[in-house]
């Protein structure tokens, strides 16, 4: 069967129609694309099943019109600031709260960060023509505001303050919406200003990954399980593939793990158990509180951009189709290491309130797990210092040479 071209922008809906895709979106970003059904983004408009499919043929049709509009919405956004006639530091500075207020208002607003790998080949073409577009639009904000800032440079934060918008809910946590939006801005305002160095000062490259066929049959299972995971989603996956990719049969793989979902639980707790100990070793020769925040960002980046980084990324868009059990044991590995993050923080500036210590390290990981996955990014000569400067810049908003404001009193 031919499936349909994918359009460009899609067809205005009607509001019924709109109803049942802002929902499903939610739906998709709470509990993950491939847990909800289209019983259940039915019920949450107070409509059957059967009665969704007379807006959309499919759940996926659904996912697909919810990431274009989504990425159209912000680009129409970043249009209508790069026409405007204000000053440029104006412009950029309306379009950034602007779009804080709009994922602080909806988390799903940004729901590609996890859910666009389900998109079909065409699909992904569209999408990612569109995103080319917003960036380029952003970049031009960038640029405009700051002209001595070379092209490629404001690409980089561009992309920057994309991916940290569209992780807007790992920073909500212990924070009300206006004191989000106060943490929001200050991050998103020390993206903008980070210098970037330039290419003599930089130091390493993202190394190629792959290549390297471990001998141990399980290793071997968990690194093709990983690479497949990571390109196609959990879900898209099927045993016979990791044992294809794998070069053994089923009943070999079998031996080694019982499931596809035991493959998954043995690539992420290795993940997070992996940080800890490779972090906690890092710290061990940090003297002051600076050299263990400036260790946490070296040792995440060089984690991010090496062999295991994609196992970061999987954590973050495949822990939820984990078993509850499982769920809770790897947060609760996660909230081990994101605590360094916070301990260092609150010993550089000893006035940082813990919730937003925690919002500044949540906002670094997620940034850098982001663009350490992505190609154009992890590409450019020179990345492990550009990211450096970049996390170390995002973290500025709680020192005491550029203190957040006051939050409400404990």
């Amino acid at each position: 069967m031919t499936e349909e071209p994918v359009p460009d922008r899609m067809s205005p809906l009607g509001q019924r129609a709109r109803q049942i895709a802002a929902a499903a979106a939610q739906l998709f970003h709470d509990v993950g694309y491939q847990n909800v059904s289209v019983d259940q983004i039915g019920a949450a408009v107070g409509l059957t099943g059967p009665a969704v499919y007379r807006h959309f043929k499919s759940k996926h049709q659904i996912l697909v019109h919810a990431l274009v509009e989504q990425v159209a919405v912000v680009e129409q956004m970043a249009d209508r600031f790069a026409q405007g006639t204000e000053p440029a530091t104006d412009r950029l500075s309306g379009f950034l709260t602007e779009l804080g207020a709009l994922v602080v208002d909806r988390d799903e607003a940004m729901l590609w960060r996890t859910e666009q790998r389900h998109l079909r080949p065409e699909e992904q073409r569209v999408f990612r023509a569109r995103f080319g577009a917003v960036l380029h639009r952003v970049a031009g904000l960038l640029t405009a505001a700051r002209p001595d800032r070379n092209r490629a440079d404001a690409e980089l934060l561009g992309y920057a303050l994309l991916a940290f918008f569209a992780g807007t809910r790992d920073i909500r946590h212990g924070l009300g919406t206006e004191r989000l939006t106060v943490v929001q801005s200050a991050i998103a305002t020390a993206i903008v200003r980070c210098e970037i160095p330039a290419a003599a000062d930089t130091s390493g490259t993202a190394p190629r990954i792959g290549g390297h066929i471990p001998a141990g049959r399980r290793e071997r299972i968990i690194s093709t399980s990983a690479a497949l995971f990571d390109r196609r989603g959990f879900h898209d996956v099927r045993i016979d593939d990791i044992a294809k990719a794998s070069n053994m049969s089923v009943a070999t793989l079998y031996q080694h793990v019982d499931s596809k979902t035991a493959a998954l639980h043995a690539i992420l707790e290795r993940g997070a158990h992996g940080l800890l100990y490779v972090t906690h070793a890092a710290l061990a020769n940090a003297a002051t509180a600076e050299a263990a925040l400036a260790l946490l960002i070296r040792t995440y980046i060089g984690q991010a951009l090496g062999v295991h980084g994609r196992i970061m990324r999987i954590l973050a868009t495949d822990l939820i189709y984990l078993p509850e059990q499982e769920r809770t044991a790897l947060r609760d590995a996660q909230r081990e290491y994101v605590a360094e993050w916070i301990e260092a923080l609150r010993a550089i500036s000893p006035g940082l309130d813990a919730a937003d210590a925690r919002a500044l390290a949540h906002a670094v990981i997620g940034v850098i797990t982001d663009m350490s996955q992505t190609p154009r990014v992890r590409t450019r000569p020179g990345v492990a210092g550009e990211l450096i400067a970049l996390a170390t810049a995002m973290t500025a908003p709680g020192s005491t040479a550029a203190p957040l404001p006051a939050g409400p009193p404990a």
